[in-house]
This record gives C-alpha cells, sequence and structure tokens, in this order.
C-alpha cells in the first residue's frame, strides 16, 4: 500500500509540472528538491508511470572480498 500512495505522489508531481511547466513550483508546492524532481521527471519520460515505482538499492554484483586469505590467516 505505502508503495501505491508514492507512485501517486509522484504521479502528482510530474502532472503539476506538466501544466504549469515550472519545475521551481512544483519543487516548492511539493516540498522536494530540485534533484529529486529532475530524477522522477525523467524516469516518467522514459518509462512512464512505471518508471514512478521505487527501484531495488541491493547491489547488482558482488566486489572481490575485502580480507585476503593470507590477511585470515594473520587474524586468526
Amino acid at each position: 500500500m505505502e508503495e501505491a500512495r508514492k507512485v501517486k505522489a509522484r504521479l502528482q508531481w510530474v502532472q503539476l509540472y506538466q501544466k504549469s511547466g515550472n519545475a521551481s513550483l512544483v519543487c516548492r508546492r511539493c516540498g522536494i528538491s530540485y534533484p529529486t524532481f529532475l530524477k522522477w521527471w525523467q524516469r516518467y519520460q522514459a518509462q512512464g508511470v512505471a518508471g514512478l515505482q521505487d527501484r531495488s538499492r541491493r547491489l547488482k554484483r558482488c566486489s572481490s572480498p575485502k580480507v585476503l586469505e593470507q590477511h585470515r590467516e594473520w587474524i586468526l
């Protein structure tokens, strides 16, 4: 339910911008920063309403181990 509410709010930002054409006005009225608005506007332009949904913040790949085997032996 929370996700649907977020998407609805973001859609309202986009619609207000489409009506007014003024991003500063949208940011002031909605209490968001310009970079936040820009991110959601660009996603909306690229993907439509589906772009307004949250994306996973999970890492897409794991980096190499931080502790090498030799260091592990020293620690133990």
